[in-house]
C-alpha cells in the first residue's frame, strides 16, 4: 500500500502522529501543555463519538420500532424518563425505584455470568478428563489444571489451620496462585508494550522512515 497521498488521509495519519507524540511527551519530560491538549482532545473525541452512537443506538431501537407500531418500547422510553427526575428534589424518589431496578438486573447477569465462566466451567474443565485421541500433552495440562484448583482451593479454606499435613499442600498452592498472578501481571506488561511498539511503528511509517504497511 504506498503512502498516503490524499489531504485529509495526510492529514489524519499526522495528526495521530502529533497526538502521540504529545501524550508520550509525558514519560519523556513531564505533564506539560502538549500533554494536556492530547488528553483533552482524546477525551472530547470519545466523547463525541459517544453521543452520535447513543442517538444512532436511540433512534435504530426506540424511533424506529415506535414509529412502526411497536408499542411496547414505550416503556424504556418511560423507564429513561424516570431518571431525570433526579435533579428534582420533590421527585427524586421516582428515580429510585430505576436505579434499584438497574442494580438488581446487573448485579443478576453480573451473578450468572461469573458462576458460569469463573466457577462452573472452571469446575468442569478441571474434573473433565480429556477424550479420545488425546496426546500427552492435553493429559499434562489436565492434570496441570487439575492439581493446581486442589492446592489453590485448600489454601483458601481457612476455616482448617495451615498445619501438619494441610501445609504443605496449601503453601504449594500460594505458590502457584503467585505464579498465576505473575501471569497476569506479565501479560498487561506484554501488552503495554506491544501497544508502545503499535505506535512506535505508527511513527515510523508516517515520518517514511520504514515503509508504509
Amino acid at each position: 500500500m504506498p503512502y498516503p497521498t490524499e489531504p485529509l488521509e495526510l492529514l489524519g495519519a499526522w495528526t495521530g502522529a502529533l497526538l502521540t507524540v504529545m501524550v508520550y511527551s509525558y514519560v519523556l519530560y513531564r505533564e506539560n501543555v502538549a500533554f494536556r491538549f492530547a488528553e483533552h482532545t482524546y477525551i472530547a473525541t470519545s466523547f463525541a463519538v459517544a453521543i452520535v452512537q447513543a442517538v444512532r443506538l436511540i433512534k435504530n431501537n426506540i424511533i424506529i420500532p415506535l414509529s412502526k407500531g411497536e408499542a411496547i418500547y414505550i416503556v424504556p422510553v418511560i423507564l429513561g424518563f424516570m431518571l431525570y427526575t433526579l435533579p428534582f428534589r420533590r421527585y427524586r424518589w421516582i428515580s429510585r425505584y430505576l436505579a434499584a431496578f438497574l442494580v438488581g438486573v446487573g448485579l443478576g447477569l453480573s451473578i450468572r455470568g461469573t458462576l458460569t465462566a469463573q466457577i462452573v466451567m472452571q469446575i468442569l474443565g478441571s474434573i473433565s478428563a480429556p477424550g479420545a485421541g488425546a496426546t500427552p500433552l492435553d493429559w499434562f495440562n489436565f492434570l496441570w489444571i487439575a492439581l493446581g484448583f486442589v492446592l489453590i482451593t485448600m489454601y483458601f479454606t481457612f476455616t482448617v489451620e495451615h498445619a501438619g499435613l494441610y501445609y504443605y499442600p496449601t503453601k504449594l498452592g500460594r505458590y502457584l496462585l503467585m505464579l498465576g498472578l505473575g501471569v497476569y501481571f506479565g501479560n498487561t506488561v506484554q501488552f503495554r508494550m506491544a501497544m508502545l511498539s503499535g505506535r512506535i511503528q505508527y511513527l515510523l511509517q508516517v515520518f517514511k522512515i520504514i515503509p508504509w504497511p
